[in-house]
Parts: C-alpha cells; structure tokens; sequence
C-alpha cells in the first residue's frame, strides 16, 4: 500500500508509520559534517591551526634568526633559544659555548640564500617540514666571513623561521672538538 493510499483510506489511529528518507540536503549536510571531522581527527591529534609562512621573506626571516643565533658577542643565551628549533634542550651546550672566549670572534651571520624545500628533503635531513636550505657566512667581528659558505637549515614552527637544530648541532659537535671535548653536544 502506498503512503497516499494509507492515510486517505485508514483512521489516523491506525495508520502505520512509515519512516521518511532524509532529503539529500540534510545527507549532505552530515557527510560535509562528518569529512570536516575525520580530517580534523586524521590531523594527527594536533589541534592547532595551520599557519602558513610569507614566501616573499622567508630569507629575511631566516636571516634573522640566523643572525640572533650566530651573533656570539652576544651573550643573551635566551635569545640564541629562542631561535632555535628545540632550542630549550640546547641551553645548555649554548650556555658553555657562549663563555668559551673564542666565541667573541663570532658577530652574526650573513645568509645569501634561503630556499623551501621539498617534505622529503627535509625529513631526509631530520628537519620538521616545512623547512627551507640555507647557505650561509658566520661573521666576525669586522664583518668579514670566518666561517664561509655554511649550509643549514631552517623550520617554519609556530610561526617562525628557525634555526633547525640538525644545524647547530654540527656546529656545536665543531665547537667541542676547539675545546678539547668529546662526544656529543648536550641536547643534541
């Protein structure tokens, strides 16, 4: 029997239900709905937003951090940190090279190039994405390269370019070998 046919010729008493199609609006509704939230859960568990850096200053960007970090007559370890992937495990080894005396000779960097790369190039180089490969001059205190042509790298993370830690480890694993130690750098 038809639903036209069953509520014309029975009492509404004894009608029988007869359950209703969702419309195809309120299907897709739910699948849009439910897609929002299987990517928000495919996302890795991290709820943060993405944010996106501004290609145009990526190298203006690295530079600065770079610039913080390398400029070692500086001895504010909290702002060498802060521009360092990870940088909070590194306090330490940065602590002993910022009072070792030959990092006075170290006042800044000069970066010539900063380029994003591609995710599989930074995970070969154990660096988060996105992350960009830069070429760079440790400079001493005449403004002269001591330390020419460097490559690094450098990670966009909570909306900054910083110095990936892969980076100045190498560098810090250098430093102890100028100073007589063995092993790895703490933090690294």
């Amino acid at each position: 029997m038809t639903r036209a046919a069953q509520r014309s010729d029975t009492p509404r008493a004894y009608r029988q239900r007869v359950p209703r199609r969702p419309g195809r609006t309120t299907v897709g509704a739910l699948l849009g709905a439910m897609a929002i939230a299987i990517a928000a859960c495919s996302s890795g568990g991290n709820s943060a937003t993405t944010v996106t850096y501004n290609p145009a200053t990526v190298q203006t960007d690295v530079s600065t951090s770079y610039n913080t970090l390398f400029n070692l007559a500086n001895k504010d370890v909290n702002a060498k940190v802060a521009v360092i992937q990870d940088g909070a495990t590194l306090k330490t080894a940065m602590s002993q090279a910022l009072a070792a005396p030959i990092s006075s000779s170290s006042a800044g960097a000069t970066v010539h190039s900063a380029s994003v790369v591609s995710d599989s190039t930074c995970t070969s180089k154990h660096v988060p994405t996105p992350c960009a490969a830069v070429n760079y001059d440790i400079n001493g205190t005449n403004g002269a390269a001591i330390l020419p042509n460097n490559t690094g790298y450098a990670t966009f993370q909570n909306g900054k370019w910083l110095v990936a830690k892969v980076t100045i480890c190498v560098l810090l694993g250098l430093f102890n070998q100028t100073e007589g130690k063995s092993g790895t750098p703490q933090g690294c």
